[in-house]
């Protein structure tokens, strides 16, 4: 990057956010050319360098370029199929009529050529379409298509003939093929429901057909079809039912009160086989499916849920792991985030591959303590780390994605032989959830929320052994939710146990329902503050109460980098795992006594910036104890797809320095790194300090927020979530409450 920046005029699409990343395997950079002649001009001085010939005087500045670089080409059939596509196509079976579908995304043009030059292309190859997509905002015009077993040998051959050929195709990708995680039925007995939900749903869930008249759903949910799906879904209604009981009630064990506000639940999958528990979504690319249900629900005199703020997706790409490429479905995720001010919670994905152990057989793993166990199965996650990342759309900037938390509400279980739970009580994620980092190094997953004890089995594999993921695994943990009664189930409150990042994504978006009937409930003008600004509200809430556990110094020890003055690499595999941490609930929905939160949203032109102004409580002052400042900031960002800046706004926290000393506080080493934290559209900034701070009467701690320079002319909402704590203390939130001119009315929750 430094080599580009010295040559006048050149431009990498995504420069100002590319961030390097030791696990990419096919490391490429795009340029911006403006014509043929300047791509013939480089290409014939690549050509020369390397060759070994002088380069022109003057050309020095290209000579540093080209000595960094592997190879410089003309876009072509190698970015149309990446690697990592080619390897999923290579696997894909061809139906009884010998064709594989396909998601074929266009070159996005004014003029509405493409689509009409590729079908054409298709039909002459053999190949039919299936469905089309053209989404102006996102940029988006793909097609989905059924191809001969032929031309997808053509296409993983790369070479100039057929539809990797053609210039009018972007990208060739496989099919969507969402992976649901299994409900295991459960015997389990939760109290009954009480209560009616009132008020229009702020919450919506997109996802497969689910059983409504369920006991523990009858009456909450209101139902969307827009696609037709209700009649068609004629198999098991499992994982619709078990997400909207995860969102209205939480983990069943737990016993939460269920929401206030009905959900609005819309079709987007449905079950095709009584016999089959595998859930689809109809012939449509699921991009377009969600940019339609999303308007439906939004515009118009006839909008079926305008006022849903929070889209719930539990739903994740087996075939399209991020591998620094975002997915069409991410791009058009981002695009309605902020053309509509929604925040979209995201499952990151799970992967149910095998984990290599070496040298360590059943028996001598047998015989290890827990703790060594749990490093064994760390080491060998940190091997495939590369190979387990977040699954599309997670990858998108805008939404909140969220990571399973090993753990749940329920007690122990008995183990099954050589079953284990080898990450019990370390506070990492399930040995399932898929890893970060984002699109441009953003950290993702953004959040842990619990997603079930996730047991392994030990097994020998050829020379060596491997820890299991269990697919039936909430036979041993898990969260309890609502499911379709069966045989061994008749009953019709039938209940099960999910594992995996759906169900941890369906609680965060419950609480944030909660967090937004609590704010309801002691603000009479909360309803007042516009959507978009609620919904940002909410998505710095959620992150504001996470934290990293204790599995941060697990992760450094064993998967290091051992020198501490490598800590920005340390911390880069922490945030892989746990991303900005994990979840509190409490924190999200309570102040105590010796804790006060504090929230304001607002607006930002560019390069404008606000001073959010803390009060410091007096009882802070004088005091060696233990205390801390959380600031979160978070937007929506308009994307800018094939722009040199993907995220067309940035907002930064600046650094407090002299607020910092004034409250004897410094930036906590227990969190992303202060430039990881930046690439995002939500940073999660914490101060901690225990030595006694002297400051006058009426102090404040000022933290700016200040959005970065930029091209895009429309002022952007953002919100700021802030807390102060010193624990033990209790006249934190009085005496904060105290120095506010807008005060909740609201009870404070004793330490």
């Amino acid at each position: 990057m430094r080599a580009a920046a010295r040559v006048p005029g050149l431009e990498f699409v995504g420069a100002d956010e590319l961030e390097p990343d030791g696990l990419d395997r096919n490391p490429a950079l795009y340029l911006m050319i403006p014509d043929g002649r300047a791509l013939t001009q480089m290409a014939n001085l690549w050509r020369d360098y390397a060759a070994g010939r002088e380069l022109p005087y003057g050309f020095a500045p290209w000579r540093d370029l080209f000595q960094q670089m592997k190879d410089l080409r003309a876009w072509g059939p190698q970015d149309r199929l990446t690697p990592e596509d080619a390897a999923v196509l290579a696997e894909q079976r061809a139906d009884a009529r010998g064709r594989v579908r396909l998601e074929i995304e266009l070159v996005f043009r004014a003029v509405r050529g493409a689509e009409a030059e590729v079908s054409g292309l298709l039909a002459e190859r053999g190949g039919t379409v299936i469905s089309t997509s053209r989404i102006d905002g996102a940029r988006y015009h793909a097609l989905l298509a059924d191809v001969p077993l032929a031309e997808v040998q053509a296409i993983l051959a790369r070479g100039y003939e057929g539809l990797i050929a053609s210039e009018a195709v972007m990208h060739i990708r496989p099919q969507s093929a969402v992976h649901l995680t299994v409900v295991e039925p459960d015997d389990a007995q939760p109290p009954p429901v009480a209560g009616n939900p009132t008020g229009d749903p702020i919450v919506a869930v997109f996802d497969a057909v689910p059983l409504a008249g369920h006991p523990r759903l009858a009456g909450r949910l209101s139902v969307e079809d827009p696609f037709d799906l209700e009649r068609r879904s004629v198999g098991p209604r499992i994982h619709g039912t078990a997400m909207a009981s995860a969102v209205l009630h939480g983990d069943l064990q737990a016993s939460s009160p269920p929401l206030d506000r009905r959900v609005h639940f819309v079709n987007v999958m449905y079950a095709p086989a009584p016999i089959d528990d595998v859930e689809r979504f109809p012939d449509r690319l699921p991009a377009d499916l969600f940019h339609a249900a999303v308007a439906r629900m939004k515009t118009g005199p006839d909008a079926t849920a305008p006022h849903v703020i929070v889209i719930n997706a539990s739903l994740g790409d087996s075939n399209k792991p991020f591998a620094g490429r975002m997915s069409g479905w991410a791009r058009v995720i981002d695009y309605l985030s902020y053309a509509y001010g929604v925040l979209f919670v995201i499952s990151a994905g799970n992967h149910g591959a095998e984990l290599e152990t070496i040298d360590v057989d059943v028996i001598a793993f047998e015989n290890l303590s827990p703790a060594e166990r749990a490093k064994v199965a760390l080491r060998a996650s940190g091997s495939a780390m590369a190979y387990r990342r977040v699954l599309a759309p997670a990858e998108s900037m805008n939404a909140l994605t969220v990571g399973a938390l090993h753990g749940d509400a329920g007690g122990p279980t008995p183990q099954a032989a050589l079953t284990f739970d080898v990450w019990a009580d370390t506070g990492l994620c399930t040995v399932s959830s898929a890893l970060g980092p984002g699109h441009a190094g953003a950290v993702k997953p953004d959040i842990l929320a619990p997603g079930g004890r996730h047991h392994v089995r030990l097994s020998p594999r050829g020379q060596g052994h491997a820890l299991t993921p269990l697919r039936n695994a909430g036979a041993f943990g898990g969260v309890l939710v609502a499911v379709p009664p069966e045989q061994r189930v008749a009953r019709p409150d039938a209940v099960g146990k999910s594992i995996g990042t759906s169900v941890a994504s369906a609680l965060t978006t419950g609480l944030a329902a909660r967090a937004h009937e609590a704010l309801e409930a002691v603000y009479e003008d909360f309803l007042d503050i516009p959507a978009a600004y609620r919904a940002v509200l909410m998505k710095a809430l959620l992150v504001h109460s996470a934290r990293w556990t204790a599995a941060r110094d697990l992760i450094v020890e064993t998967l290091g980098p051992a020198d501490n003055r490598l800590h920005v690499r340390q911390k880069d595999n922490v945030r892989r795992y746990l991303g900005f941490g994990a979840i509190d609930g409490d924190v999200v929905l309570d102040c105590t006594s010796d804790r006060a939160t504090l929230w304001s949203v607002g607006r930002l032109g560019s390069d404008q910036a606000h001073t959010v102004s803390i009060p410091i409580p007096a009882a802070m002052a004088g005091r060696a104890t233990p205390h801390e400042v959380c600031v979160t900031v978070a937007w929506m960002a308009p994307p800018r797809i094939g722009a040199p800046r993907y995220r067309g706004v940035q907002i930064k926290i600046v650094e407090p320095h002299d607020a910092a000393a004034l409250l004897a506080v410094s930036a906590d080493g227990l969190q992303p790194d202060y430039n990881q934290a930046h690439n995002g559209t939500v940073v999660h900034r914490r101060w901690e300090g225990a030595r006694a701070a002297a400051f006058g009467e009426n102090a404040t701690f000022d933290v700016v927020v200040q959005r970065q320079v930029d091209d895009f002319a429309d002022l952007t909402p953002y919100a700021v979530a802030t807390t102060v704590k010193m624990a033990g203390v209790n006249d934190i939130y009085a005496q904060v409450r105290d120095r506010l001119a807008v005060r909740p009315r609201v009870p404070v929750v004793g330490t």
